[in-house]
């Protein structure tokens, strides 16, 4: 096994949402999820299952539409959030924001998206979700994650020196979590951390 000195490639802050750039499908994926976003009214979904790169993908949209000189108003969502949370409408209010995005949008309640539908229609604020079934809006991505796509992250994170994370055991891993890129990232860090290192 070689041995490892620098800090593990594998650690939340290079492999969070928007620490890598996400990999679109064709070249010009990016500009077409735009295009789809303005056609479809300034709304939009992105589905996918658990750790299919939903919020890596809307994390690279929302830097575009930064620097387009959007306004954007991100609210991250997790189990069990039922409603957005106070300061969600505290910041709307302050910041104005001309596009609003919410990560895990099935988590809220009927009521919860009614209201920020409501908020958005009125404000002539555009919304933009992440959700792993479609939750009616039009569609900017179906993300699907591939072992093409882990191999290619895993050696990337890695600098080229990907002598023990072959094809073999990044395969094993991804069918070991049903293609939930994120849970094989997490492993590799394990795995990473097993290593030899140098003094």
């Amino acid at each position: 096994m070689p041995e490892q000195s620098c800090e593990n490639p594998f650690s939340t802050r290079r492999v969070r949402p928007g620490a890598i750039a996400y990999e679109y499908a064709a070249p010009a994926g990016r500009q077409a999820a735009l295009a789809r976003f303005e056609a479809a009214g300034r709304r939009g979904q992105i589905v996918g299952p658990h750790g299919s790169g939903k919020s890596a993908l809307l994390a690279d949209l929302i830097r575009c539409w930064q620097r387009a000189g959007e306004r954007v108003l991100l609210s991250e969502l997790h189990d069990g959030q039922r409603r957005l949370p106070r300061r969600f409408w505290s910041d709307a209010r302050r910041e104005r924001p001309t596009l609003v995005a919410v990560d895990g949008y099935e988590q809220l309640g009927f009521a919860a998206r009614r209201g920020l539908r409501r908020f958005c229609r009125r404000g002539g604020v555009g919304l933009v979700v992440t959700a792993h079934k479609s939750i009616g809006l039009p569609d900017l991505a179906r993300c699907a994650p591939s072992l093409e796509t882990v191999e290619r992250l895993a050696r990337g994170l890695l600098g080229g020196d990907a002598r023990w994370a072959t094809r073999e055991l990044l395969a094993a891993c991804f069918a070991r979590h049903g293609g939930n890129v994120r849970e094989v990232l997490f492993e590799l860090y394990d795995r990473y951390e097993d290593q030899p290192r140098s003094p």
